[in-house]
């Protein structure tokens, strides 16, 4: 389905290009896509499974768009991540320590995030509220210390790094110029 909307957007967007159709006559569903396959948004994917974050490389590959992975708690196997870092989608993973009660969740372990690391594939940590709470998110980072990443580096992954990868140019570190998210 997501496949289609890019197809059908290509085609409008194209439409728009020669002057045979104005942007008010176009849904806002497609007028999204158009948006995603100009850039000017990148496309959030919800996904668990490796078959569904190698669609989402397919999707990228063919549509020059750029996307983000959310959770991929299912995937198991470092090849998985490293596709998606060759098409530079970053990771927002977990929530780690969540119930596994779906279906597309029953791979998901803690130690998957070995292989996230091992990968090198750029990533930061979610909490999913009210899955795992906002406040509860620093006791995440407890399974990057235990796979070898040094405090700084795990605490990155929830602030620097997840400002990064979603954009946000303001937010993330303490330092001049950025907005103030703590408590004094």
């Amino acid at each position: 389905m997501i496949r289609d909307n890019f197809i059908k957007a290509r085609k409008i967007q194209n439409l728009l290009r020669i002057e045979k159709k104005v942007i008010d006559e176009i849904d806002p569903t497609t007028e999204l896509f158009i948006d995603i396959l100009s850039n000017k948004y990148k496309l959030m994917v919800h996904l668990h499974k490796e078959d569904d974050a190698i669609i989402l490389v397919q999707l990228v590959k063919e549509f020059g768009i750029k996307a983000i992975a959310n959770h991929c708690l299912g995937i198991q196997r470092e090849e998985v991540f490293a596709a998606l870092k060759a098409v530079s989608i970053p990771v927002i993973y977990g929530p780690m320590d969540s119930f596994s009660n779906k279906i597309e969740l029953k791979h998901d372990r803690w130690r998957n995030a070995k292989v996230l690391l091992k990968s090198k594939v750029r990533f930061s940590l979610m909490s999913d509220h009210p899955i795992i709470l906002q406040r509860n998110i620093f006791y995440t980072l407890r399974h990057l210390l235990r796979l070898g990443l040094s405090k700084s580096n795990a605490i990155s992954k929830i602030t620097s790094e997840a400002a990064e990868i979603l954009g946000i140019e303001n937010l993330g570190q303490i330092k001049e110029g950025f907005k103030a998210s703590m408590i004094g």
